[in-house]
C-alpha cells in the first residue's frame, strides 16, 4: 500500500489548522511543510500537524500526491510557476485564498497536463494569523467552497471533497467567478471598510488621544485591516468591477444614515427603523453561522463514506487522468 502525500505550503494558521485535523482523522497520511520562515514551519509540525519540515520548496512538492497552498494570493503565482516543472504525475493542487477567478486563470496558464487545480476556500473564523492560533476543530461544522473550472477533472474535485469530509466540513460549489463577486462584498468591502476607519481617525491630530479611547468595538470593525498588505491590495484589483458596485451601495447607505443624522431628532424614528432593521438581520445571520444553518438539505452534498475515493488512492496508488495520452509527459 503506498502513502498519500499531502504537502501543505505556509503554515499560519490555515495550513497548520489543516495538518492538524488531517492527522487527526487519518494518520496514515504523511503530512509535509513548506514554509517562507522556516521556524515557523518547525513551531507548527511540533504541534503535531506535520510528519515532516522541508525548507525547499521543489523537494516539499515533486513528490506530493495533494498540494494545498495555504499562503496569501500574492505568492500563488510565484509558487505555481517555481513548482509546475517537478510535479508528479496527476498531483492536485488547491488552495484557500479568497479570490478564486485569478488563481484558476494562474493554474491553467502555469500547470502541467498532469496536474489538476480545484481552487477552494474554507469559510472559517480562526481567531489570529498565525500557527499558534491553530486548532484541529477549526474547520468542523463549517462550509468549505470548492471552485472547479468547467474542465476540472471529475477524480481531483471528488478528492478534495473527500478531503474536506475528513476536515469535518461540508463542501459546497460556486463558479470561480460567481464566487468572487459575492466574496467582494462579504471579504474585500468589510476590509476597505477597515482601512478606510483607519485613515480616517489615524491622520487626524486628535488619534494621539482617541487611540486611548479605543476598545473592543473599535477593535472589531478594523479588524479588515490586517494581513499581508500585498494579497490585500491584489485582492482589490482583481474584484475591481463587484468591489466598486458594493462600495457604490455603502456609500449611499452612509450618504442616507448622514443625512438622518444631520437632521436631528425629527428623523430619529426613521433611524431608529433602519437600526432595528441591521441588528434583526445581523443577529439571525449569526444565528445562522452558530448554529450552521446554510445548508439546503435538497443540495447538500452526500456524505462521503470510508473507504471512499480517498482510501481508494491510498490503496492503488492515485487515479489515472482521462483520455491521457501515455507518451505525454
Amino acid at each position: 500500500m503506498s502513502t498519500f502525500t499531502i504537502t501543505i505550503v505556509g503554515t499560519g494558521v490555515i495550513g497548520t489548522s489543516l495538518g492538524l485535523a488531517l492527522k487527526q482523522k487519518d494518520e496514515s497520511l504523511r503530512l509535509v511543510a513548506h514554509d517562507k520562515d522556516l521556524g515557523n514551519a518547525k513551531a507548527a509540525a511540533k504541534l503535531g500537524a506535520f510528519d515532516k519540515v522541508e525548507w525547499n520548496l521543489i523537494n516539499a512538492c515533486d513528490q506530493a500526491d495533494l498540494i494545498m497552498l495555504a499562503i496569501p494570493l500574492s505568492g500563488i503565482q510565484f509558487t505555481l510557476k517555481a513548482i509546475a516543472d517537478d510535479l508528479k504525475q496527476n498531483v492536485v493542487i488547491s488552495d484557500t485564498a479568497a479570490s478564486k477567478a485569478i488563481v484558476s486563470t494562474w493554474a491553467e496558464e502555469l500547470l502541467p497536463d498532469h496536474a489538476h487545480y480545484v481552487g477552494g476556500n474554507p469559510l472559517v473564523r480562526p481567531t489570529g494569523l498565525g500557527y499558534e492560533n491553530a486548532a484541529a476543530d477549526l474547520f468542523h461544522g463549517k462550509l468549505y467552497c470548492l471552485t472547479p473550472s468547467a474542465s476540472a477533472n471529475e477524480q481531483a474535485v471528488q478528492l478534495m471533497v473527500d478531503i474536506i469530509a475528513l476536515l469535518g466540513a461540508e463542501a459546497f460549489f460556486l463558479d470561480p467567478a460567481e464566487h468572487d463577486g459575492l466574496t467582494a462584498a462579504t471579504e474585500y468591502l468589510p476590509t476597505l471598510l477597515s482601512v478606510a476607519l483607519m485613515r480616517t481617525l489615524t491622520q487626524q491630530k486628535t488619534w494621539r488621544e482617541q487611540r486611548k479611547l479605543a476598545g473592543q468595538r473599535f477593535e472589531q470593525v478594523t479588524s479588515g485591516a490586517v494581513g499581508d498588505p500585498d494579497s490585500l491590495r491584489d485582492g482589490f484589483l482583481e474584484n475591481s468591477d463587484s468591489l466598486t458596485r458594493w462600495l457604490d451601495l455603502t456609500i449611499a447607505h452612509l450618504q442616507q444614515l448622514r443625512s438622518l443624522i444631520a437632521a436631528g431628532h425629527e428623523s430619529e424614528e426613521t433611524l431608529a427603523q433602519i437600526i432595528d432593521q441591521a441588528v434583526v438581520e445581523r443577529t439571525n445571520w449569526m444565528v445562522d453561522v452558530d448554529k450552521g444553518r446554510f445548508t439546503d438539505p435538497e443540495l447538500a452534498s452526500p456524505k462521503v463514506e470510508r473507504p471512499g475515493f480517498l482510501q481508494q488512492m491510498i490503496g492503488f496508488g492515485g487515479f489515472r487522468r482521462r483520455d491521457s495520452d501515455p507518451s505525454k509527459k
